[in-house]
């Protein structure tokens, strides 16, 4: 009995902010993916992958499947940076729900993802299969607004590790309002308009940099203005920058001409559209 999963990461938030109240994030999914086994053994070894241990018993106890929660072990391999911005966790996490939903022949059900999810790591959006704007904290809210566009991202992952329960534990500058650019983001979407998507990115990270402070972020913007790009990303709980792009010879021009800073690893990334 063994199952595997693959589930990808995600680049920082194209939204981030309090919308309605609400505070809400809009990531998308990159080409970084968690592969997640599922598979029964005898000797189990709870130390490693604590966090998709718990989700595993919560749901094999929610399902009255108790009995199988001894004789499985979890194996994880992934190639998305840990505690920068990247959802790494979270991707952790749904790649095992979605594996233990094929190992019992049970129906994708994505309340129940959201609800497992939160009570782990209530800090991360979620990679649905469209993009949808989420209330990260609580659940309570996701409106989805369309499909995921390609783009590409030229990245700046810095060198601090951020453990984003902590973080967002600590951290005492709220999300700042959101309200009067929704729609702009909405449109975009509709009109699958990548600028206009990363201006509205661009504008949601400028007005929460107090909550969370990006030593770079003007340096990327004025990289973003001399090399094409579209607009800017950056993880509302991670050292993670990169500017968008709308084609990868851009991308990769950009790349050439800057050079390391800070520490700040560079490399170009893709976004990925998901399957149904």
């Amino acid at each position: 009995m063994e199952v595997v999963t693959y589930y990808p990461g995600s680049i920082g938030e194209i939204l981030q902010g309090n919308l309605n109240g609400k505070d809400v994030l809009l990531s998308c999914p990159i080409n970084l993916f968690t592969k997640v086994k599922v598979f029964e053994c005898n000797r189990i070894k709870r130390g490693l992958h604590s966090k998709s241990f718990r989700l595993l018993e919560n749901l094999l106890n929610k399902w009255n499947l108790e009995e199988y929660i001894n004789n499985l072990d979890i194996n994880i391999e992934s190639n998305i940076p840990r505690g920068k911005g990247f959802a790494s966790s979270t991707a952790d996490l749904c790649g095992t729900y979605y594996s233990l939903i094929k190992l019992f022949n049970r129906e994708f059900d994505e309340d129940e993802l959201v609800r497992e999810c939160i009570k782990i790591e209530p800090t991360d959006s979620i990679i649905f299969n469209k993009m949808t704007i989420f209330d990260y904290k609580n659940g309570t809210f996701k409106e989805c607004i369309g499909d995921y566009l390609e783009f590409y991202l030229l990245v700046f992952e810095g060198q601090n590790i951020v453990n984003t329960v902590e973080f967002n534990k600590k951290v005492s500058v709220p999300l700042s309002s959101i309200d009067d650019i929704i729609e702009d983001l909405k449109e975009g979407i509709r009109q699958k308009d990548i600028k206009k998507i990363a201006e509205v990115s661009t504008e949601s990270i400028i007005r929460n940099q107090n909550r969370l402070k990006y030593d770079i972020l003007w340096d990327i913007i004025r990289l973003k203005d001399i090399t094409g790009g579209l607009g800017i990303v950056g993880a509302h709980s991670g050292d993670l920058m990169a500017v968008i792009y709308d084609d990868l010879e851009k991308a990769q021009r950009a790349l050439n001409k800057t050079k390391s800073s800070k520490g700040y690893k560079r490399y170009i990334l893709k976004s990925v559209q998901l399957n149904e």
